[in-house]
Order: structure tokens, then C-alpha cells, then sequence
């Protein structure tokens, strides 16, 4: 969602409030306020919109454990109201209500946020047979799940093993935006049409989607970002980054996304997978946000340059971050324009790039060419040699070069002899 629209929507949407991370860090400890599209007059309560609804629901089983079929009939709470004048921001946070209201909002938000970079409504992929998703916030359960036409939620768990009822899976952000990223992919690139067509990659591009739809959103909090700003200075390339988020334990997204892993030290296992791809992506973005900062004067190129993904010695890394750390003196609200504009150009990529991908035998390689397809559109290929850069380090190449060399020349030599 560009800066432009967020605002907007401060003057005719409603307001909510929700937990950006895990609410006992100290950086997160109180919830920020949020709007999301739909104006007050329009809310039902649930909440309850036109493309989704939340069912309090009681004594439910997950769906396929013996827990019937999408949508609930069974008992439930009584739906969560409006405040007095509409908005639902005066909920008490420690409440079940609280909950209810906190999956709404996260999942309303996002899809605002999505549909304004794909600059289009985002039609639910399961709208044959529902025309709204459901949302079901707090079932006796240590997991979560997305399906056919549903989000439901249960708990985390304790060290132990158990359900931890103090750690609803609902006011986890992370968690509900990734799964709402698998609706997204799902109604945007579509499923493979069989088994045969079913790449590994595939299962992994749609991990890597979850997690870039969640980092994107994220990314809208000032509180995160603002956070990620103060702990890094700026400097999100070096390998000091996991310890610097080490406040995040929650943020999985943000934390995944900052990886050294590439095709060669990964699994097939889909998220093991994912990570290449998600890397890749992820240090496409810090590239353009530094060039943001750059062109706007607050770091030097040499700066940039040095500080680029694997190319410091470990011994150079302390003094980056220190020019880095004196640049980001008295320039924070400057680095922060920088780093939503880099968003922004993420979020337009991102949705650039799956709507012209095609789920049938998909590969990382096609998911690379429309990435500089993207570009070129937004930029007029400003980041062409990066992408090209980003992809080639985290070993993303065509699947089978030399069998396509061999059938290029075979082809050539059958033309020479018509």
C-alpha cells in the first residue's frame, strides 16, 4: 500500500488496533492503531465485511479433523460490536473480543494492502462455492491452518508441548499474513493442473510468497519499522542482522528473509526451499533501498558498495556498521522515507511479478525472468544488473543449461540442412 493511500484511509476507514509483534517484548508491549478500508458504516459485527467474517466458534474441532466443512453452523459467541462511534479501537486488549477484532483487522489490512499493488480486487479463489473467508480466531488447538475458504487459529505451545493459552495464533500478524499469502497466490498464479505438473519449486515459491506477503505488510507498522531502523542503522546487509533483530522472535518473516542459504545448501522440503528464493528477493529490496539512500545523499556509493550482500570481509563488517551508524545520526525520519519508498517498490515487484507466473511445472528461474519482466515495467530496468546479481549468488539459473545448448544446436544444425 503506497504512503499516499495509507493516509487516505485515516480520513474514511476504521480504526483498530492490533500487536504488531509478540506483545511481551518491550518494543511491542502496546498495540498500534490501524485503519483499514472499510468505512464503520459498512462493518458488520463479527467483524463482518463483504469478503470476510468472523465466527467466535465453540467446542469446534479443526476442519478435517472431524470438524465438518467450511462454513460453521455449530454454537459460537456472540458476534464483536463497534465501539460508539464505529470503530472498534476502544476493545479491551486483553480480551476474547480483542482477539476476534485483532484476526479481522490483520486480515482486512492486508488484503487492502495487496490489492492496492496489484491495483485490482483480489478475487478469493474458492468463490464457486464462498463468497466470503471465513475467520475463526481461537479453537482447543496448538496450530493454525488456512483451507478452502477459511483461516482457523488456535494457540502456540508451551515448552513443553501443550497449548499455550496465553499465545493466541490470531494476534500473531506474521502468522495470518502468510497464510492469507497462500489465498493470494492461489487466486493470482492458480494450482498446478495435476501431480505431474507439480514442481518442488513450486511448493517453495508458495513458502517464499507467504512470508514476502507478510514481510510487505509488516513493513506498513511504523513500529517495526522503526525498530528495524534504530537496531540496524540503516546497515541490513551485513551478517550482524539476526542478532540485531533478536527482539523479533516472533517476526519469522523478517528473520527468514535475512539468510545465506542457496539452491546448493537447501532441501526440497518446501519452506527449506523457499529460503533462495526468499533471500534473493529480500536482498533485491535492501539493494534498492540503499540506492535509495544513496540518491537521496545519506550514504555514499563506496559505503553501499562495501556493505553489499557477501562482499565485506568479516573483518571490515564493525566498520561499516559504523559509518553506517554515523550516517543514521540526526537522518532517521530521512532513512525511513528511504526504506518505505524501497517497500513500495517491493510490494508493485512482487505483484508485477506473480501475475505473470504460471503455476503448471514452475520453476525459480521463471519466477527470476518475471522479476526483470517487473522491473523493466516500473523502472525501465533501473535494477536489471542487481536482480541479475541477486538471483546468480543464491544459485537460481536456468534448470538444465547444458540440455538446452544441445537441443539449441540440434535445432540449428536440422535448419542448416532444410
Amino acid at each position: 500500500m503506497s504512503v499516499k493511500l495509507d493516509r487516505s484511509l485515516e480520513k474514511t476507514g476504521t480504526r483498530f488496533k492490533l500487536f504488531t509483534q509478540a506483545r511481551y517484548l518491550p518494543a511491542f508491549s502496546q498495540p498500534e492503531t490501524i485503519y483499514v478500508s472499510t468505512p464503520p458504516e459498512k462493518i458488520q459485527p463479527g467483524p463482518a465485511d463483504d469478503r470476510m467474517f468472523v465466527v467466535d466458534a465453540l467446542n469446534k474441532k479443526p476442519y478435517g479433523f472431524e470438524g465438518g466443512s467450511p462454513q460453521w453452523q455449530g454454537p459460537r459467541n456472540n458476534p464483536v460490536g463497534p465501539c460508539s462511534d464505529g470503530h472498534f479501537d476502544c476493545i479491551d486488549i486483553n480480551s476474547r473480543e480483542f482477539s476476534c477484532a485483532s484476526m479481522y483487522a490483520t486480515v482486512r489490512r492486508v488484503l487492502d494492502i495487496w490489492e492496492d499493488y496489484f491495483g485490482h480486487r483480489i478475487e478469493w479463489f474458492f468463490r464457486l462455492n464462498f463468497d466470503r473467508l471465513e475467520l475463526i480466531p481461537m479453537i482447543d488447538w496448538d496450530n493454525a491452518q488456512s483451507g478452502y475458504g477459511f483461516l482457523e487459529f488456535g494457540f502456540g505451545r508451551t515448552p513443553f508441548g501443550g497449548i499455550d493459552y496465553n499465545n493466541p495464533y490470531c494476534q500473531n500478524f506474521d502468522v495470518l499474513a502468510h497464510e492469507l499469502g497462500h489465498n493470494i497466490l492461489f487466486s493470482q498464479v492458480g494450482f498446478p493442473k495435476a501431480e505431474a505438473t507439480t514442481t518442488d519449486e513450486y511448493g517453495g515459491f508458495q513458502e517464499s510468497g507467504g512470508d514476502l506477503t507478510s514481510i510487505v505488510a509488516c513493513l506498513h507498522f511504523n513500529s517495526v519499522v522503526d525498530h528495524l531502523l534504530s537496531s540496524s542503522k540503516g546497515n541490513l546487509f551485513t551478517v550482524n542482522e539476526l542478532d540485531r533483530l533478536g527482539e523479533l522472535p516472533d517476526g519469522k518473516e523478517i528473520r527468514v528473509a535475512f539468510n545465506y542459504e542457496r539452491m546448493s545448501t537447501v532441501s526440497k522440503e518446501p519452506h527449506d526451499l523457499s529460503l533462495p528464493l526468499t533471500g534473493a528477493i529480500f536482498d533485491i529490496f535492501v539493494d534498492v533501498f540503499q540506492k535509495e539512500l544513496v540518491s537521496r545523499g545519506l550514504i555514499t556509493q563506496k559505503l553501499a558498495n562495501r556493505s553489499t550482500h557477501g562482499a565485506a570481509p568479516n573483518s571490515d563488517l564493525s566498520a561499516i556498521q559504523k559509518e553506517f551508524e554515523q550516517a543514521y545520526l540526526g537522518h532517521g525520519p530521512d532513512f525511513k522515507i528511504a526504506l518505505l519508498a524501497a517497500r513500495d517498490y517491493l510490494g508493485n515487484l512482487l505483484a508485477k511479478t506473480w501475475s505473470a507466473l504460471k503455476p503448471d511445472n514452475l520453476n525459480y528461474h521463471q519466477v527470476g525472468l518475471a522479476v526483470m519482466n517487473a522491473d523493466q515495467v516500473i523502472t525501465q530496468g533501473a535494477h536489471q544488473r542487481n536482480i541479475r546479481e541477486c538471483f546468480a549468488w543464491r544459485e537460481i539459473t536456468f534448470p538444465n543449461p547444458t540440455v538446452l545448448t544441445r537441443r539449441l544446436s540440434e535445432n540449428f544444425r536440422k535448419a542448416g540442412k532444410n
